[in-house]
This record gives structure tokens, sequence and C-alpha cells, in this order.
């Protein structure tokens, strides 16, 4: 195995979602290489810093203010069940965004009212890109 297909395969195999060769392939892969092992020990730095942190509670207002947000820019969107995913991974990727957006941000000198503004920008922007290319895709297009 080379470098790339070991860092690709470095989440599911901490994980334990692999067995067998490909487990093997890797853990030898891993003896020799120290790039990757440097790359294993990021990955579980970063997966023990997302355990210790907690999820911010997202608010009514919140998701009111984002949803109005995303309408007012006027996006036509799917009508059906797909509009139904969509609004729901819509909701699930603001709470995600700022969830991130806490998570990074807490440990800036700011105040929450910017971050709160900066967080919510964002995460409509995140929304509109994440859902116009998932309706794509649903539709079958590109």
């Amino acid at each position: 195995m080379n470098c790339g297909q070991v860092k690709r395969l470095l989440p599911p195999f901490l994980d334990e979602e692999l067995s067998g060769r490909v487990r093997e392939s890797i853990a030898s892969h891993l003896a020799s290489c120290p790039a990757c092992r440097t790359e294993l020990e990021a990955l579980k730095a970063d997966i023990h810093l997302l355990k210790q942190t907690e999820t911010p509670e997202v608010t009514p207002f919140l998701v009111t203010r984002v949803m109005a947000e995303v309408r007012a820019r006027k996006r036509p969107v799917p009508h059906g069940f797909g509009r139904l995913v969509g609004s729901l991974a819509a909701v699930l990727l603001v709470a995600v965004s700022i969830g991130v957006g806490v998570l990074f941000g807490s440990g800036l000198a700011q105040t929450s009212a910017p971050i709160a503004e900066n967080s919510t920008e964002a995460a409509v922007s995140y929304v509109e890109s994440s859902t116009t290319g998932m309706y794509s895709l649903m539709l079958g297009g590109d």
C-alpha cells in the first residue's frame, strides 16, 4: 500500500471498520512509514478534541433566521420528497456548521455576538451550496 491509500483508510482503520488483509497491510505500512504514523497521530488528536467538545444547542431563533435568509435569496427548491430531505439536511448542516464554528471560534478573544453573526452567514452559504449539489444529484443532474 502507498501513503495515499493508507491516509484515505486511516479513519475506518481507527474505527476498526477494516479487517483481514487490508487492516494488516495498513498496520505494516504504519510500522515502516513515519509520515503516515504522524498523520495517524494527528487524526487521533483531532478525534480526541472533538469528543471533548459539547455540541451547542441550536435555538429555534437561529434556525428561523438562517432559513429566512436562504428563502430571501430566492433559489428554486424542488417539490416533494426531495424538498423534505433537503430541508432536514439544511437544518442538520446549520447545526454542524455552528458546532464547528463554536469549536474553532471558542478559543478566539471575541464577543459572542460577532461569532453568531459570522456563523449565521457562513451557515447560510454552506447550506445553499450543499443543498444545490444535493438537489442536483437527487434529481439526476450532474
